[in-house]
């Protein structure tokens, strides 16, 4: 019985990367395909963030 949970584990933890795999390549297509510049990113300057 014990053996039978194991494989179940282990086919989850399969399922479960898998999964993570196919979601992280559809997300980097997506962002190749919109053009996701990196400039996007940047943390703006102190004085900018805070301009009263």
């Amino acid at each position: 019985m014990e053996k039978r949970q194991n494989n179940r584990k282990k086919i989850w933890t399969a399922v479960g990367v898998a999964l993570a795999i196919v979601l992280l390549l559809y997300w980097l297509t997506l962002a190749i395909w919109i053009d996701d510049s990196p400039e996007a990113a940047v943390v703006p300057e102190t004085e900018q963030a805070f301009d009263y």
